[in-house]
């Protein structure tokens, strides 16, 4: 038995050792694979030219694809195709490709890149330009100087192109990576009537969709190879494949069926296009994975489904709130109390024949909450009673403990369920979102805010965001740390940022403030900051602000000032805590000014400043200057609404 078990599982590893073997050379295969597809890329590109002169597009390629073995491999296949279809009129080729290769080697997978999108582009026309000044000085070359500027804006136009696909692919950059590739294809034809040119056309013209058809017809065109013009044969055979009741094998037809028109209407009966069209157009019937375009697909169902697990999922969160509603810690006070009689009679001589055991055991549980306990209110006939008050007196504090403990719980599961609830509001509020297409109201209105702030240490506990949301709603949040310095500044960021998060994603605000209450009593760390909440709605000027905690706020219009809100507890002491909110408008010139606990008071803001005069900016300077006179940090806001177009001061 042993040893069977053991041959077994020798046989085992020598599988899974083959199995291995298996995959690592499939992976070097795959690799092997792509290296000679980089290689083939490189030299068919190599083809592409303009007024019949050879353009850089495969060293823009090469500048895209960066470094390694896949720039090698494009670079030699680039040398080794312009050397092939230009001749030695090509050296300058190779001096493109030297280039090329080294900004794909050295600079194009740098992070620069990512944020200097022409960077790339830009040390391609660099490369052009210089090898074509070199060349026309030192080697005579006769390429004119309109010959030489279009092989810069081909060099441009293909790296960024190039890189855009490597980059962000499934963009519109594709097409013009194709429209790229049948222009280099359209001068190879290996064969008489046969150019790969056409069969690419043809191919992306039977599966692609408008802009393919029309970009690889622009391509075929300023290739020069034929007089028929190509995009109109392209345009015209993808209008025929929205001919309905059509099958698979008519579609591959279109492209052909396209060019025979066109040629009869120009009066150019060239039938060289006619045979690669057709085999692009056959290809693309018969390789898998491709679908026909010009249809539209219309996924039906898809929304229905995400509406359903939305719904699903919701409901699932307000399952598990009422499960932790219904779910109560019960403290069992009978078993402290018995435990408390058993530590008093374990000890005493007469405990098997006391007579006044049965009664200590039946005290009631309610002698635990009974205060000022003493020896009188114990049962009669106990021999130790001060040892059994000792022992009652533990059980009392144990239950006080227990009390505590089942309180903080009780806290915790209420927070707990609160954020449930959260997310199944929420959940259920974007399943109605799917369902009800609401219509799109453009923005009429531009925020417009000021701010000015001083801090008593060398760390501001004030902090201040504004930010867009989704739909039309704008936010503006100040959070006032409790006390100042660097702790201040913590409890503020942290607030901040975890309210940013949540509004940014179309978290109710009301939701999103008490789910930082709820996350506060959670973590113990109550009184950690207050919260001014500003909700702007852009498409009507009607505004929100939600307080938690925070000082009051005041609405200035038409020369009176009028107070919002009063200060409160800040979030996090309990959970039965709620913010307050007031509803405003902000669309007819009114201003509200939004202050932290060390900002000034209704007077300094009533007579220091002119709202029609001033910038937001200056506003909030001026009412810091006049009225912080507090040993707090201070934090003065404004803000108010323009017209949408008109820039902010």
């Amino acid at each position: 038995m042993g040893k069977g078990s053991d041959v077994q599982m020798m046989g085992s590893l020598m599988t899974l050792q083959r199995g291995k073997q298996l995959l690592v050379q499939l992976n070097r295969d795959s690799s092997r694979l792509q290296l000679v597809g980089y290689l083939l890329a490189g030299f068919f590109l190599s083809a592409a030219a303009l007024n019949r002169d050879f353009q850089p597009i495969v060293m823009g390629f090469c500048c895209a694809v960066g470094s390694g073995w896949p720039g090698i491999a494009i670079a030699l296949g680039g040398c080794t195709g312009y050397l092939v279809f230009w001749g030695a009129g090509a050296v300058q080729g190779l001096a493109w490709m030297i280039g090329g290769l080294l900004v794909g080697g050295f600079v194009a997978d740098r992070p620069i890149c990512a944020r200097q999108k022409l960077l790339v582009p830009a040390l391609a026309a660099l490369i052009v330009a210089g090898c074509g000044v070199l060349f026309l000085f030192h080697f005579q070359d006769t390429t004119t100087i309109p010959a030489y500027l279009l092989r810069i804006a081909s060099a441009v136009g293909a790296a960024a192109v190039f890189q855009a696909c490597r980059q962000c692919p499934g963009t519109a950059a594709d097409w013009l990576a194709q429209a790229l590739i049948v222009l280099a294809l359209a001068q190879v034809m290996p064969i008489r009537y046969l150019g790969l040119g056409y069969i690419a056309a043809g191919y992306l013209g039977a599966t692609g969709g408008f802009p393919a058809a029309v970009l690889s017809g622009v391509a075929l065109d300023l290739a020069q190879i034929t007089r028929i013009p190509m995009t109109g044969a392209l345009c015209l055979g993808f209008f025929l494949r929205l001919i309905p009741q059509q099958n698979r094998w008519f579609t591959s037809l279109c492209p052909a069926l396209g060019l025979i028109p066109m040629a009869v209407l120009t009066g150019h009966l060239d039938m060289m296009p006619l045979p690669g069209m057709l085999l692009g157009g056959f290809l693309g019937g018969i390789l898998p994975g491709r679908s026909n375009v010009a249809r539209t697909v219309h996924r039906r169902g898809e929304t229905a489904v995400a509406q359903v697990r939305l719904e699903q999922m919701a409901m699932i969160f307000a399952k598990m709130e009422q499960d932790l509603l219904i779910c109560d810690p019960i403290l069992d006070r009978s078993s402290v109390l018995l435990r408390a009689a058993d530590e008093a009679c374990d000890n005493c001589p007469e405990r098997r024949q006391c007579k006044a055991r049965q009664t200590v055991l039946e005290m009631p549980p309610g002698i635990l909450e009974q205060p000022g306990l003493s020896v009188q209110d114990l049962p009669k006939g106990c021999r130790k009673q001060g040892r059994l008050l000792q022992e009652v007196r533990r059980g009392q504090e144990q239950l006080r403990r227990m009390k505590a403990d089942r309180n903080r719980l009780c806290a915790y599961r209420t927070a707990l369920r609160e954020q449930y609830g959260y997310l199944s509001l929420y959940l259920q509020g974007l399943s109605d979102e799917l369902a009800a297409a609401k219509p799109f109201k453009p923005a009429r209105f531009e925020p417009d805010v000021g701010m000015s702030t001083q801090a008593r240490q060398d760390v501001n506990g004030d902090l201040c965001i504004w930010f867009a949301g989704t739909g039309n709603k704008y936010y503006v949040l100040l959070c006032d740390g409790m006390g100042t310095g660097a702790e201040a500044r913590f409890e503020s960021e942290e607030a901040t940022q975890y309210l940013r998060q949540m509004l940014t994603l179309g978290f109710p605000a009301e939701y999103a403030l008490r789910s930082l209450n709820s996350m506060a009593v959670l973590r113990e760390k109550g009184a950690c900051a207050t919260v001014d909440l500003l909700q702007i709605q852009l498409d009507s000027g009607k505004a929100e602000l939600y307080k938690w905690g925070a000082a009051p706020s005041y609405v200035q219009h038409k020369g009176q000032l009028r107070k919002i809100g009063t200060a409160g507890p800040p979030p996090g002491l309990s959970q039965r805590q709620r913010e307050t909110v007031d509803r405003l408008s902000l669309s007819g010139g009114e201003v509200l000014i939004l202050l932290s606990d060390g900002a000034g008071e209704e007077m300094l803001l009533r007579n220091h400043w002119e709202p029609e005069k001033m910038s937001t900016g200056e506003m909030a300077a001026n009412i810091l200057e006049q009225g912080n006179d507090s040993g707090d940090d201070a934090t003065a806001v404004v803000v108010r609404l323009k017209p949408s177009g008109l820039s902010t001061q």
